[in-house]
């Protein structure tokens, strides 16, 4: 039987320089990542004290107002809105592009609310001009919801169409 070597009375050799270059990177890493750390979490009870003294305030307001009282309804906000991003101006502009020399608009009537509905009174001297309308609007992106209304077929077509302008914004 051979008897193993003993490691133990050698000598270890002295570490590199480039060893403790390795353990210095890494304790630089490791103060740093401890430093984010702590940053973050301040951060946190700061935004959270934050929150709780903004919704302390929010229930002082509250408890002021009278229940009894209106509130504004969001609609009116987003009506205003709707109005300024899509003035009729704009959508007739957006429709008067899709429509077909063949085709006329004998009214146009425009709801805004949570969005924009608008319905049509068209008239085209044949079919073939009322589908290529349709079809337009199906496929542009400024319009959504295109559901055709009542129609007359017979010789010059006069038709409805309602649909939801949805705009360059949507």
């Amino acid at each position: 039987m051979t008897a193993l070597p003993d490691f133990s009375t050698r000598r270890s050799a002295s570490p590199r320089p480039t060893e403790f270059a390795w353990v210095g990177v890494g304790l630089v890493a490791l103060i740093g990542s401890a430093y984010g750390a702590s940053s973050a979490w301040a951060d946190l009870r700061m935004a959270r004290s934050s929150l709780e003294a903004a919704r302390r305030e929010l229930a002082t307001l509250r408890s002021r107002v009278p229940s009894s009282a209106p509130r504004p309804a969001d609609d009116r906000g987003d009506q205003a809105l709707l109005s300024l991003e899509a003035p009729p101006g704009r959508v007739l502009a957006d429709i008067g592009r899709l429509l077909p020399a063949e085709a006329r608009l004998d009214s146009v009537s425009l709801a805004y609310s949570k969005g924009l509905r608008v319905d049509l009174r068209v008239a085209a001297r044949n079919a073939g001009a009322y589908d290529a309308f349709l079809r337009s609007l199906a496929e542009s992106p400024l319009f959504s919801d295109v559901a055709p209304g009542p129609e007359s077929r017979e010789g010059e077509v006069a038709a409805s169409i309602q649909l939801t302008y949805r705009g360059s914004g949507s």
